[in-house]
């Protein structure tokens, strides 16, 4: 029966090989998803993996993981030593609990990237199932889901490699279409799943919660969206803060409108001017492109399903750490969930509107268009501009091996300070640190606070190559200067090939060590310059 209600209105009326109850048995758009999705899988597992073992990943984020699962499988304390901070003082990602029985039996980095890249194409399997539902074609269903796929942000969340936002956008999209359909017992599954990846995911549901509310089921929504924000306060003001002993230390990441989500949340109305400059600068702008561009911003159609992504969206215009409005990186990961479900729904409602399924053919294939033309540009694939620029390390380094002869030189159990582009091979250890850390404050707990004693490295693993450019995070000519102090006393050079360098501690500091240096200073060289550390998320 037709109804004026947009989200109840029935679609035009599919044909027969078209509906999914169609007696006649044809597999094929199934068969082609499970094609895309295989083809990405390999893309996207076999990338990063070239990136790791060529010595391109990072300790942020994929170190910070790594080390607190392989802690967590030795029922040791998950002190992460690369981020100076409890497992979960970092973030409340407790769905790192699951993966303990894996890290026990030996599992490592790849097994993250595995799990991660599973879990976001399993993403394209609920978009082709709410396509499917809501307008009545698997083959609307098939695109749509390779829209996804083919989503620049989508690609480089692989290359950022790991981080539990990516893996948290599959159940995200497969709670959206359970409670869509009502497929109930679907939903609490990937519901809980979500909101367990990490804490902003949160809000997520509980947004998602509001929407199921004002669909009818007004008793599931309002548990949902009651459920979920509560949880939210528990994982940010109770569980992080109990953890890392500090506070919910992220919020003074908000910049102007103040340095909580409620003040925040008020300042934005009461200075709507800040509000509007804040939302309208160019990094905003470019950003707003890279997000919606893709699916040629049909989410913006129907900003009801966007809803999901509204507290991130939010959250990314009015902060000041600019990484937030990088389209590749994490943070806009619901945005990409948020986009995905809102392009489907945009696309019912016109079609119903309509009466005409030329309408959904045609409005399918303009966004279609768009994913292709910007995965091309800004994507991360074999085929994208970005692939041959440098984003992958497709030609072989020589060092590589001097690089693994270094790393297996150092035992197993010995504490070591390492270039930043080493630790992730190292950081099944009780104490790794990326040097400068720990003689220097950076990137380290919350503040720099309890800044763990230099006298226990044992070994320093170090590539001088990062020390003559601009990637140093700490500035080349300081860390050339704090490694020929400790090398003209406390470690003498094990081996130092091309750059690669092992040094093995031999005496005690030279200096008494006392207390730990104020934030941004270091230890032994108190003459260095003071250094404001650039605290990631």
């Amino acid at each position: 029966m037709a109804t004026d209600r947009p989200e109840l209105a029935e679609p035009p009326a599919a044909t027969a090989d078209e509906r999914p109850d169609s007696t006649r048995v044809r597999p094929w758009p199934e068969c082609l998803l499970g094609l895309l999705i295989v083809l990405w899988c390999f893309e996207f597992i076999r990338l990063p993996m070239l990136r790791y073992d060529r010595y391109r990943t990072f300790g942020f984020d994929l170190g910070i993981y790594d080390q607190g699962s392989w802690l967590l499988s030795r029922f040791k304390d998950p002190f992460v030593t690369i981020r100076g901070l409890e497992l979960f003082g970092h973030h409340a990602n407790i769905l790192l609990l699951a993966f303990v029985p894996f890290y026990r039996l030996g599992a490592g980095p790849i097994f993250l990237l595995v799990v991660q890249v599973l879990a976001q194409a399993s993403g394209a399997v609920a978009v082709f199932l709410l396509a499917r539902d809501l307008l009545r074609s698997k083959w609307v269903g098939v695109t749509l889901a390779g829209v996804l796929l083919l989503n620049p942000t989508y690609q480089w969340l692989t290359w950022e490699f790991f981080h539990p936002d990516a893996v948290a956008i599959g159940p995200l999209l497969f709670a959206y279409w359970a409670a869509r359909s009502k497929r109930w017992p679907w939903f609490w599954v990937a519901a809980v799943l979500t909101v367990l990846c990490k804490e902003d995911f949160a809000l997520a549901v509980a947004l998602l919660g509001i929407l199921i509310w004002f669909r009818g089921d007004r008793t599931k929504g309002a548990a949902v969206a009651v459920v979920s924000t509560a949880y939210f306060f528990f994982a940010t003001r109770v569980l992080i803060p109990w953890q890392n002993g500090i506070g919910p230390f992220y919020d003074n990441f908000f910049g102007d409108l103040g340095h909580s989500p409620s003040e925040v949340a008020v300042n934005a109305v009461r200075h709507p001017g800040t509000t509007w400059r804040l939302a309208t600068a160019d990094d905003r702008r470019s950003w707003y492109w890279h997000v919606f561009l893709p699916w040629a911003f049909m989410p913006l159609v129907d900003p009801r399903a966007l809803l999901i992504a509204a507290a991130t969206i939010f959250v990314n215009v009015v902060t000041a750490f600019p990484y937030t409005r990088d389209y590749r990186y994490h943070y806009s990961a619901v945005v990409v969930a948020g986009c995905a479900v809102a392009t489907v729904e945009a696309i019912a409602w016109i079609s119903r509107r309509s009466g005409r399924r030329s309408t959904m053919w045609g409005l399918t294939s303009g966004v279609l268009v768009a994913a292709v033309v910007t995965s091309i540009l800004w994507g991360c694939a074999a085929y994208s501009v970005h692939y041959t620029d440098g984003t992958w390390p497709l030609s072989h380094d020589s060092r590589v091996t001097l690089i693994d002869q270094a790393l297996q030189s150092v035992p197993a159990d010995a504490s070591a300070s390492v270039a930043y582009t080493f630790d992730t091979h190292m950081t099944h250890r009780d104490q790794v640190y990326e040097f400068p850390v720990p003689w220097c404050n950076v990137n380290w707990g919350v503040g720099g606070e309890n800044l763990a004693d230099p006298s226990q490295v044992q070994y320093l693993v170090l590539d001088r190559q990062l020390m003559r450019g601009p990637d140093d995070p700490f500035g080349s000519s300081r860390s050339r200067a704090l490694l020929d102090d400790l090398l003209s006393y406390e470690f003498t050079i094990v081996s130092d090939h091309d750059g690669v360098l092992v040094a093995k501690r031999v005496h005690p500091p030279q200096h008494p060590l006392g207390k730990m240096p104020p934030d941004g200073e270091c230890y032994p060289r108190a003459s260095l310059d003071q250094f404001q550390p650039d605290m990631t998320g």
